[in-house]
Formats: C-alpha cells, structure tokens, sequence
C-alpha cells in the first residue's frame, strides 16, 4: 500500500516551510527525527491525527503555510466541516443509520485482537462523527477493550474501556500498545531502542512498581495502538 495522500501533502507544506525534518520534530517535542519522519514516509491512514495537525499549524504557519492548508491534512476543510475518511465510507461494518459497529473484546479470554473467532462480549454502535479528523481506521480495524490491573496507573486506570487500532501495530511514534505474551494481554508504553538489530523495543508501564524491560519486536507481539479512552470524571 502506498503512502497517504496526506503525507506526500505534509511533506510538500514542511518544504514550503523550509523546515528540515529535524526541525518539525524538535519543533513538536519529539527526541528522534524518525518519529515524525513517519508521517511524511510511512503514514498510510486517509488523514493525519487531528491533535498532530493541530500542533503542527503554529509550526508551518511561522513559514507561511496557511492553516486551511495544516487542516486540511485531518480531513477539515478549515469552517469545521469535516469529510467522511475514506476508510470508513464503504465499510462493510457501517450500519445504515451513519453509525459505526464495533466489537468489544474481553481481553481475560480473548486468544488475540486480530482473531475473528474471538466472541465479542458486546457490540458498540458509534457515530461516524465520533472518529472523523481522529482516525481513518474502518471498523474492521477497531476494537473496544477494558483495562484490567493498574500497571498504567494515573494514565490508564482498571475498568476504563478503551479503543484499539489493530491495524496500527508499529510503535512509530511511540504510545500506548495492547501486547500479547505468553500469560495474557497487557497494556503497555512501547518505543523503538534506536539503531536495534534486529529491531528492539523499551516496554514500559506508568506506575512507577512495575519495571520497564526490552524485547525483540517480533516477541513484543503487538496488538494495536490505543487510539482513546472513555472515562469518568
């Protein structure tokens, strides 16, 4: 699958913007050029998260770039009008009143997220609305989960449901992953160790009991990247 349209656009307004690689990424906070790098070079999805185009219209913008530009790179045409992706226009999950299925996996039986024999312990009925300028995953590709235990404590606590990317399962950029080993699921931080052959990742936890470890990225056996959570305040 080639790149997104979206990331041949970004990488045209960097240019505009006589901006280096390094520069946007230091510019976002991020250690490694790499990590942004994904975007221009990697990024398959229709459009580009909305909180980066956010970040990124002060960036671009300081070298001329017009915001409507910076926007329309998640999908909003600049008045808040925001397309259908692409992704989820012709998904076969769509039900008819404009709604999204998506599955809802118990992780404590679960044999992994990508399965199709898993028994979903229920079934959510989101708008479409609900993920424009957020994501262009299809419902095909989305899970709903609950954490369980409190290794990601503050960040993440047990009995938040959370919502998964499977198709995401490269940790570039670093986040939030669900991982798969030999006793069960667990959510976790995964990075990149740079310059690892073959490739390593860090694996680590929020709350501060649990120690952080590295492992292969085959081993890591990652499952999706969480893409939001649902919480109460």
């Amino acid at each position: 699958m080639d790149v997104s349209p979206a990331s041949r656009r970004l990488k045209q307004l960097r240019k505009q913007a006589n901006l280096s690689i390094r520069e946007v990424a230091h510019a976002l906070g991020m250690e490694y050029g790499s990590s942004y790098q994904h975007y221009e070079d990697r990024f398959k999805k229709p459009f580009l998260p909305l909180d980066l185009v956010m970040r990124l219209i002060p960036i671009l913008g300081r070298g001329g770039v017009h915001p409507k530009d910076i926007y329309a790179l998640a999908g909003l045409d600049g008045s808040g009008e925001l397309p259908l992706p692409s992704g989820i226009s012709n998904d076969a999950n769509q039900i008819e009143d404009g709604r999204l299925r998506i599955e809802e996996i118990d992780l404590r039986s679960a044999t992994s997220l990508t399965s199709d024999s898993n028994k979903p312990v229920t079934t959510w009925n989101l708008p479409n609305s609900f993920l424009q300028g957020y994501s262009g995953a299809s419902s095909k590709e989305l899970r709903i989960v609950t954490v369980i235990g409190d290794s990601m404590e503050p960040t993440l606590r047990s009995g938040q449901r959370l919502l998964i990317d499977i198709a995401d399962r490269m940790p570039s950029p670093p986040g939030i992953f669900v991982l798969r080993d030999g006793r069960g699921f667990s959510i976790n931080r995964v990075q990149i160790v740079p310059q690892s052959q073959p490739m390593r990742v860090k694996i680590s936890c929020e709350n501060s009991k649990y120690e952080a470890y590295e492992s292969t990225l085959e081993k890591a056996d990652i499952q999706g990247r969480v893409i939001g959570q649902w919480k109460w305040l």
